[in-house]
């Protein structure tokens, strides 16, 4: 049940960046969603987030418990923070 509440979730983050990323204009970082996770499911999402995109995001490990990734789309950059210390996601935009 908690695996398949968290496929759920994966895939609703994904469709909700995507979404948002087709709908965005201007050219500054929004932030589109910031919420409580944990870290091992927010690595996840940017997991997903490489498999649905078929895009390799550009990590960067900050720390032992913060990861960066931004994607570079046509139309832009969408990055993932993952904040283990703080135990929340955020997703941004910035488009061209």
């Amino acid at each position: 049940m908690k695996n398949l509440l968290h496929n759920i979730f994966c895939k609703m983050v994904v469709i909700v960046v995507i979404t948002i990323i087709a709908h965005t204009v201007g050219a500054e970082e929004r932030i589109i969603q910031q919420e409580a996770i944990s870290f091992e499911k927010c690595l996840k999402v940017i997991v997903t987030s490489e498999e649905k995109l078929s895009i390799a995001p550009k990590i960067t490990d900050v720390t032992e418990r913060k990861r960066l990734a931004i994607f570079t789309l046509s139309d832009g950059r969408l990055t993932i923070n993952c904040d283990g210390v703080k135990g929340q996601i955020q997703v941004s935009t910035n488009t061209n």
